[in-house]
This record gives C-alpha cells, structure tokens and sequence, in this order.
C-alpha cells in the first residue's frame, strides 16, 4: 500500500464493475480519488454474472426502452474498447407453444430490437418458424422439439471472463492516478463542516488508516445499506437484491453450439444455456435475498430447478447432480421495490443523493449492470460535476484496453523466442490484452516461469508472480479465481492450488504455517460457495497446520 493522502476529492466505497468504472472516470477528469473494497476487486456481484454483455432484450417487456437503447450502445463500446475480453456469440430463442410470445410478436420485438442497436457492428436477426422439429439446424439437433413454433436468432455478446474487465479498469484508473485499495473496508464515517472523515481497515497489514473526502460515493452493490448505516441511521433501504445461480456442465456431443434464451417449463422465467470454453453455463435463477451477504451459494432448490429446465428442453441427455462441475451464486443489487416480482424490478441505475438525510455530497448507487458500468460512471461524475460547478467532461468512450492487436506474426515471433507453443501466447493476449507482454517478460530472469501450472490449463507460472507483483492480489483466491483462468475451469484449481501457493509464499515470504491455512482456506471456501463436484475434492487432502 502506498502512502494515503490527507485529502481525497472523491472516495468511492465498493471495488466491483461499478466502483471501478466511477474511479477511472473521476481519475480521468482530473479528481484525486480513493477507492475502498472489503474483500478483493470483482469478488462479488461483478464475478458471479452470466457472463454476458448484453443489450437487454426481455426488457422490451416492460418497456424499458432507454436502458434497451442504453444497454446496446454500450455493448457496441465495450466490444471496441475491450476487443480482447468481449466476443460476439449468437443466441437462439426458441419458441414453444408454452412461450409467453408466439413468433409474430416476438420477430417485430427483434426487429424493434435492431433499430434500437442501429451503430452495431454485428448481424441482425433471423427468425425461422419450425413444424414437428423439421427446419433445425444441427447446432438444435440437441433441442427439444416437443410444440416447437419457431427459432429466433440474434447477437449480443459474452465476456469469458468478466473479474478481468473489472481489473483492467481498477488498473487502468490507477495509471490515470487513483488509489485503488482492496482488504480495506471503510469502518467509520463522518461529515464535518465541509467534508468527510473517513476510517478504514488495511486488512493485510492490521492496521488502521484515517483521511478525509469531499465527495462520498457508495457503490457497494449489494452492501450498499451496510455501508449507509456508518453514515447516518435516518437513511431508507435501498436495496432489494435478487440472487442469481448458475450451474456449469460438461460440453456433450451434439450439444447447441451457440447460446439459448428460453423461457422456462416450470414459471416462464428465462434462463440461458451458454457454450462457455469446454462447458455450458446454464443460468440463471431470480429470487429475492434476505440473508447474509457474504455467504451466498446455490441452494438445493435452485439446483433441482435448473436440472429440470435442463433436462427438459435438451431431451438428448439426462442430467444429474453428478454431472454438475460447480455452481456459483451472486446478488444483483437491485432497488427496494416492495410488492413487485423479482423479474419486474427495474434494472436501471440509480443516483441517490443523500442531502435530503442531511449528508451533503454523499450519494449512493443502486442498480447497474455489467454491461453498463461505464455509462453509470458517466452519469454518477456528471451529477458531482453539476453540483460542484466542474466542467470537465467524460472521457472513457473511446478509452481502449488494447491498443494492438496480436497478429500472427507476433505470436510466432514471441512463440520463437520464449519457446512457448503459440496457443499459450495467444491465450495470454485473450486474457491480459497488452499486458501479456509485461507477463511474458518475467521469464527474462526466471525460465521455469514458462511452465504452465497445471497440464490441464493453459495458464503459465509468470501468471502467478505477476498477479502479485502487478495486480494487487493478496491471496490464493484472489490468483486462482480472479487473476488466472484456472479458477474457470472444472475443479476450480483446487488440485493444483498446493503447487501455486509454494510460488506465492516464496514472493510474500509466507511462512509454512500461513501457506497451509491459505491453502485450506481456499479449499474450505470453494467447497462451500461452489459446490464443487466432490469426485475432484476426494482427490485432495486438508493438510494439518500444526504437521
């Protein structure tokens, strides 16, 4: 941790997609900023999505035609901005006789939906219309066909890996000149004459840090209320968030090659299965939460509901719990609408400004997607710039994570000359951008980083050193969750996480002792919120702090 300044001009509370975005535009307009996280940067909502970047289409139901319009601009930017972390992907829409919509209703919604996405880059849509199974393509041979009506196609887009587009904007605000903090959560808070006392908690070092803010933004996401209680008990509930589960299965012969949006068997809820690596996604519930925040995973119920769905519209197979790798959970933090069903919460994002509670400059976020992140930045800075008189204007449309692209001749090249197959190189490119050069160099002064970690991934030792050296991770979680791809994978790196932390503990000079309790603490934790396949965890030994 670096040395804190006495004065911040903003200190935004929250290190997800949201807080990160607000940080790097504040940063780019010229404010000093402070940024706080309890936990580690992505580590909840941001890293428990579906993994898609999306423009929103179910809500054209309920009207919601500005966050349509807003959600497919900023799909349109991200893809430009972010080339190496968001890739088109086709979804098919099958449309049964059970459907809410029958195909007429549901091709001039598309074709609704393409004149709101009028500076795409990608295809419009297809609708085709299909008796007793005839007229599937082969990618839908897997489909059920049982009242099948028709089969509409569009294009939104998948981000493999969005934890990595939330540290590319933590990493790129701190270029910009902000101070980017995570296991440092805010515990105390106070408004003075003109500005804010702040206290918070530098975890890893146990110690406590004062300073001071202008302008307080929450951006906690689901933590939101917890965070407005250290500033004032007269302020409402805000958040009604929803959880959202979501199964990961095996790729299976004949399975859908593109992505399926269907509306489910069971209440009509739409949930998608997605073609994800080697895997299938298939996601995701929507159910009110009321119970500890850090603590969620998938329940049994939610489990059996999604196996139901699954089994049903892919009448070629018969899933069990067996053939679940992993499940993971998260909280859409969601305004507080009491009375209205879960899928008809509005989506949109809210700036709630808490002068009316007697709290000057601080305001709290509500709401917001993955997808458009950025734009509630824009917004969040424009509204402080209209109350304090700034003038200095948005500059994260066009600010691009990659500037080059890794052509074929550079990966053959640095393949040449780090003796790495080419498929790793460019593998480091998908994942880092333009710092996957920074990762290649660190074999310059150790050869043995080229190694990969495990056979079965593709990520490389150098990754390990420089998720530490380079981007703040702090624990064996933070590596193999959220700074490699490992923790993507089936077993979640769990068989392999002895080998990353024997690397980690040499850079952080972790006694034998710490080592050990990081390892089972990875191990206890991936058991608990991922639901890990227990074949994988038979594999594996607790070992004995006190051997």
């Amino acid at each position: 941790m670096g040395k804190i300044k006495e004065h911040y001009d903003i200190l935004i509370v929250g290190g997800g997609i949201n807080g990160a975005g607000i940080a790097l535009d504040a940063a780019l307009r010229g404010y000093s900023v402070l940024l706080l996280e309890k936990n580690d940067f992505g580590g909840f909502t941001t890293s428990s999505s579906t993994k898609l970047i999306h423009g929103g289409l179910r809500y054209l139901e309920y009207m919601e035609f500005g966050l349509v319009r807003e959600s497919l601009r900023e799909r349109e930017i991200l893809l430009q901005n972010a080339p190496h972390l968001v890739k088109p992907v086709q979804i098919d829409l099958p449309i049964y006789k059970h459907s809410g919509r029958g195909p007429i209703i549901i091709k001039l919604g598309m074709i609704f939906y393409d004149l709101l996405s009028y500076d795409k880059s990608m295809p419009n849509h297809k609708v085709s219309f299909v008796k007793n199974g005839k007229g599937l393509t082969e990618s839908l041979n897997s489909l059920q066909t049982k009242d099948l009506k028709g089969i509409a196609s569009y294009f939104d887009c998948q981000i493999k890996y969005p934890e990595r587009l939330c540290l590319d904007t933590i990493l790129a605000a701190e270029k910009e000149g902000a101070e980017l903090l995570n296991y440092s959560p805010l515990i105390g808070m106070k408004l003075e004459s003109d500005f804010f006392s702040i206290k918070f908690k530098d975890i890893i070092e146990d110690r406590i840090i004062f300073t001071k803010a202008e302008y307080v933004i929450n951006a906690a996401g689901p933590f939101v209320d917890e965070v407005n209680k250290l500033a004032s008990t007269k302020i409402p509930r805000l958040m009604g968030g929803t959880k959202g589960s979501h199964l990961l299965i095996r790729k299976f012969e004949g399975g859908p090659e593109n992505g399926l949006y269907i509306e489910a068997i069971q209440d009509g809820r739409p949930f998608f299965i997605i073609p994800w690596d080697q895997y299938y996604l298939v996601g995701t519930t929507d159910i009110f939460y009321n119970d500890d925040l850090n603590r969620v995973t998938a329940t049994e119920d939610e489990i059996s509901y999604l196996l139901k769905e699954l089994n049903y519209f892919i009448d070629t197979e018969s899933f069990t719990c067996e053939d679940i790798l992993y499940t993971y959970s998260g909280i859409r933090p969601l305004p507080y609408e009491p009375g209205k069903k879960e899928r008809k919460v509005t989506r949109k994002h809210i700036i709630r400004d808490h002068e009316t509670e007697g709290l000057k400059n601080f305001f709290s976020i509500v709401g917001g997607k993955l997808t458009t992140y950025r734009n509630l930045a824009e917004d969040t800075l424009n509204y402080i710039n209209k109350k304090s008189g700034q003038r200095n204007e948005c500059k994260t449309k066009n600010y691009k994570f990659v500037e080059e692209k890794a052509n074929e001749l550079v990966i053959e090249s640095l393949s040449k000359k780090y003796e790495i197959d080419k498929s790793t190189i460019s593998f480091l490119f998908q994942y880092y951008g333009d710092n996957f050069i920074n990762v290649l160099k660190l074999i310059d002064d150790d050869n043995s980083l080229k190694e990969k970690i495990s056979l079965e991934h593709a990520d490389i030792k150098a990754q390990i050193v420089y998720a530490v050296k380079n981007e703040k991770a702090k624990t064996l979680k933070d590596i193999i969750i959220r700074r490699t791809s490992i923790g993507t994978h089936e077993d979640l790196g769990y068989n392999c996480v002895e080998d990353i932390a024997k690397i980690v503990s040499e850079i952080l000079d972790w006694s034998e002792e710490r080592k050990i309790k990081e390892i089972n603490s990875f191990k206890g934790s991936i058991r608990y919120y991922y639901n890990l396949n227990k074949k994988f965890i038979n594999k594996s030994k607790v070992l004995n702090v006190n051997a």
